[in-house]
């Protein structure tokens, strides 16, 4: 394993990230299994062969092991998105269709977002989603700097504020697609891709 600098990753880093990873597998495990509210720290630490201290010091608490996890699927889904959008270049409303289907169909085939979606005991979602959808922390971001740097380029004159309010549509209609989804996936996503340019004033 390389370092950014092309050298050998220092064995205190490599251990590092192996053991990030092996907990947030573990955590992703047992949310399916049980859903987020019935993962326990003793059961993470044991599947994940690691001791609760180890757990406590890399993560925090449990919510941050929750908001670890949801970035952990979140860059999966942006690395899809991009390759989606990249698919149609030269047709904006194809392309963004297309990353609309792309992340509606991944998140149904996705038992982790099937099992925060999925209601529990009481009627409500998984506790999970909350880390997806109501928290102040940043987790849609990257997909909107991505959208956002995405629909500049294709529309270098339409007016920036435009634009922004163009991608919080898509993202937010997008999330809320994933947890109340419609009868037509493809017919969804060419009419949030529509929407989306006509809020953007796109002319084509």
């Amino acid at each position: 394993m390389t370092g950014r600098g092309g050298g050998a990753e220092p064995p205190r880093s490599a251990f590092r990230r192996e053991m990030r990873e092996r907990v947030l597998a573990a955590a992703r495990e047992l949310a399916v299994e049980h859903g987020w509210q019935g993962v326990r720290l003793g059961e993470l630490a044991a599947r994940a062969e690691v001791s609760r201290p180890t757990v406590y010091k890399e993560f925090g608490d449990r919510a941050g092991i929750g908001k670890a996890l949801i970035r952990r699927e979140s860059d999966h889904f942006l690395a899809g998105i991009a390759e989606a959008l990249d698919r149609r270049p030269d047709d904006m409303r194809a392309a963004l269709a297309a990353a609309v289907d792309w992340t509606l169909a991944e998140a149904e085939a996705n038992p982790l977002v099937r099992a925060m979606v999925r209601p529990t005991r009481g009627g409500r979602a998984d506790d999970l989603l909350v880390f997806l959808t109501t928290r102040p922390d940043p987790v849609f971001s990257g997909a909107r700097v991505l959208l956002g740097g995405w629909l500049a380029r294709q529309l270098p004159e339409a007016p920036a504020d435009a634009v922004r309010e163009a991608v919080e549509v898509l993202v937010r209609l997008t999330v809320s697609h994933i947890v109340l989804p419609s009868g037509n996936a493809d017919r969804s996503a060419d009419r949030l891709a529509a929407a989306v340019l006509h809020i953007a004033g796109a002319s084509r």
